[in-house]
């Protein structure tokens, strides 16, 4: 049985993720000293915040799939075996990511992962969306290959 899922479940998916991203990306720049790191975490702050708004303008125009009662089970396990990473998970400690962190080159390779990981279910999930859904997807998809981007050249930024 396909499951499918709607562009705009997806994209509930990805607030959740810039929540924890910028939650993040905040916490670094206030334990950090260096003016240099407060910077680049208070940028990728905002980039989440920018990702996250332009992903709820994206809302309004998304479809829900209807579901029957064993597509929804089926639905609900595979959506949780895709979000087990725990850059989906709501509850993420943003005081453990610190301290795995340990600094700021060490936060920037932790995001980097991060946004391969979303990258990487938006790239799972695109055959699953509604046809008519998947320009969604594939915006979402667009927006976090760039951020990926941005992470890479800030990181080769600070290795010099």
């Amino acid at each position: 049985m396909s499951i499918l899922f709607s562009s705009a479940e997806i994209v509930n998916m990805s607030i959740a993720i810039e929540k924890n991203g910028m939650a993040f990306y905040n916490a670094m720049a206030n334990m950090v000293e260096d003016d240099q790191s407060k910077e680049l975490y208070t940028y990728l702050a905002g980039e989440e915040v920018r990702h996250k708004i332009l992903f709820q303008k994206m809302l309004d125009n998304l479809s829900q799939p209807e579901l029957t009662v064993s597509e929804e089970e089926e639905y609900r396990n595979y959506l949780e075996a895709l979000t087990s990473s725990r850059v989906f998970k709501s509850d993420v400690n943003t005081e453990e990511l610190i301290a795995e962190a340990k600094d700021h080159l060490g936060a920037l390779n932790m995001a980097i992962e991060f946004e391969k990981d979303s990258i990487l279910f938006y790239y799972e999930l695109i055959d699953q969306v509604i046809e008519g859904d998947r320009a969604g997807v594939e915006m979402v998809l667009k927006e976090e290959k760039a951020h990926l981007a941005q992470l890479i050249t800030l990181r080769a930024k600070l290795a010099v």
